[in-house]
């Protein structure tokens, strides 16, 4: 990977948690049996409504109002974006991945739907800004990821080619949509943390 020169991050899924990996606890808080809501990805049986948000069929917000109506519908009303506290949930696999990435590799990242869960501005106060270049909500850019100026716009920021960022997301289009602007992509499989990281690395030249 000679000529990569920076990696820029998806975030949620990514450097957070799913909703759905939060639920034991707003499950415990709200007095409901574990397993009352739905695992979608991350139950046995898979969840083929998400798994259309992965193809752009279904943006992941249209997925979370429709989660959230069915909840309500079976008596177990849910306002996951507002009832969800993100504060110290970040993935500490990430995280040393990216502080080891960091001593050869430019970072930044671009999200489409942290300002949904985290609040506008979010990118103001973020602990862990510190270790990117940009951070990059597309709130700021008015597209959302497929777009191509998504990832066009970042990599101009960062003073780079399309060719020198290797884009890591977990929804195929998304990967699509870089792939298709020249940038190089990596499928981070959100349901294998330990096992996305050291791929990644390895990939990148930084694995044992």
């Amino acid at each position: 990977m000679a000529d990569i020169r920076a990696v820029i991050w998806d975030m949620g899924g990514i450097l957070y948690p799913t909703p759905f990996e939060l639920l034991d606890g707003l499950e415990a808080a709200k007095g409901w049996a574990r397993g009352t809501l739905p695992r979608g990805p991350f139950s046995p049986e898979g969840d083929p409504e998400y798994a259309r948000c992965s193809t752009g069929e279904l943006t992941e917000s249209e997925y979370w109002r429709r989660y959230q109506r069915a909840s309500a519908a079976r008596g177990y009303p849910v306002d996951l974006k507002g009832e969800i506290d993100w504060t110290g949930t970040e993935r500490p696999e990430v995280m040393a991945a990216i502080e080891a990435l960091s001593r050869r590799f430019r970072q930044a990242t671009l999200s489409n739907d942290s300002s949904e869960w985290l609040g506008y501005g979010w990118w103001d106060s973020w602990p862990y800004a510190h270790l990117f270049c940009h951070v990059i909500d597309v709130v700021t850019l008015g597209v959302r990821k497929p777009h191509p100026l998504t990832y066009t716009t970042t990599a101009e920021r960062m003073g780079l080619d399309v060719a020198e960022c290797l884009f890591v997301d977990d929804m195929a289009v998304n990967l699509d949509g870089a792939e298709a602007v020249g940038m190089p992509g990596f499928y981070f499989d959100h349901t294998r943390i330990t096992a996305s990281c050291a791929r990644l690395l390895s990939h990148l030249g930084l694995g044992s």
